[in-house]
């Protein structure tokens, strides 16, 4: 038996072993495990709470100070863009799906959200399709040169 023919039986021998490890079942886990495991994850998203509103809290400081300090030096000071909380679903998701229609690219445009009246669609109005006059500021076409 050569050395690369006693390489090659090794290296099978060694995948079918790792193939028939891999394909053991593990046991079920006990009702104390499960338990832990369930307060784990309550533990760990009630940090993950507590955590989105130290950075929220942080973030609210941060631009307040810097509004005062631009408004001090004479800097132009917008007001702050209200932000709508984030509704979340009791389907048991994660909490980030989007309603159909509301900044959603996947759904049909004019969708209205689940639960609010049926708006008529507003038409889209596009230069590149065409449904809209070109702007002002667009580059007119180049007149061929004399030669």
């Amino acid at each position: 038996m050569h050395r690369s023919e006693f390489r090659t039986r090794a290296a099978s021998l060694a995948l079918g072993l790792a193939a028939l490890t891999a394909q053991a079942a593990l046991p079920a886990p006990t009702p104390e495990q499960q338990a832990a495991a369930a307060a784990k994850a309550a533990q760990a998203a009630s940090a993950a709470a507590l955590e989105k509103q130290q950075l929220e809290a942080s973030m609210d400081r941060l631009s307040q100070r810097w509004r005062q300090r631009a408004a001090a030096q004479g800097w132009p000071v917008n007001a702050p863009t209200p932000v709508a909380a984030a509704q979340v679903g009791t389907s048991g998701g994660s909490g980030s799906a989007q309603v159909p229609g509301q900044g959603n690219p996947h759904s049909a445009p004019g969708t209205p959200a689940a639960g609010a009246a049926s708006a008529p669609p507003v038409p889209i109005r596009s230069e590149k399709l065409g449904t809209a006059p070109p702007s002002e500021d667009v580059k007119k076409p180049k007149t061929p040169l004399a030669r």
